[in-house]
């Protein structure tokens, strides 16, 4: 088995892993930091493999760790496929939330009125009648 490939697949083991330690613990900026890493271990992975000579035969113990390479891999990948979709779900509620919260604030902060109904004036002083004649 080329080297270059056992390297990129231990990097994208790696980085994958310590994705999902951060999307397991809800550390958003954090997993959002390897997206660059991530990426690049994806295209070294996927460059090794095609510059793998195929014709070359492994030695059965070489066969065993590629087996559990891989077996190791589609774990990680499937974990990070449901804890992406987790926070995707979590930003969504978010969102929700926000945008819900926001027309309702606005409104509230826009207002002229109380919400007893009463005016109220830009200093948040109640309303005072003047007189011309003092």
């Amino acid at each position: 088995m080329n080297p270059d490939l056992i390297d990129a697949a231990v990097s994208l083991v790696e980085v994958i892993a310590q994705e999902n330690d951060a999307l397991r613990s809800f550390d958003l900026r954090h997993a959002a930091s390897l997206t660059d890493s991530k990426a690049r271990a994806i295209e070294a992975f996927i460059s090794a493999q095609a510059k793998q000579d195929r014709s070359k035969t492994i030695s059965p113990t070489q066969r065993e760790a590629v087996v559990e390479m891989a077996a190791r891999l589609r774990e990680l990948v499937a974990e990070n496929r449901r804890l992406l979709e987790r926070a995707i779900g979590v930003q969504q509620r978010v969102i929700g939330v926000v945008a819900r919260a926001a027309p309702q604030a606005l409104a509230a902060k826009n207002s002229r009125y109380r919400p007893d109904g009463s005016l109220a004036t830009t200093r948040g002083m109640p309303a005072v009648a003047l007189s011309a004649r003092a």
